[in-house]
């Protein structure tokens, strides 16, 4: 089922979801789980020199609006 999405952008705390930028979120899904995670991976190799950048998997019903 599809009801994943990947969340990325740059962040104050990067481990807390939360505290993602407004100007820099974006939102990509749905996803099945799998291709969810393999989305969020490649995200996060492409800008794995950022500190601050993270790709989230969250569930449909846990987006942060």
């Amino acid at each position: 089922m599809k009801n994943f999405y990947v969340i990325e952008g740059e962040h104050k705390d990067p481990n807390q979801i939360e505290t993602i930028s407004k100007n820099t979120k974006k939102e990509f899904g749905p996803f099945d789980e799998a291709e969810a995670n393999i989305f969020a991976k490649n995200l996060i190799q492409r800008n794995i020199d950022d500190f601050y950048h993270r790709a989230w998997v969250v569930k449909s019903e846990n987006l942060i609006k």
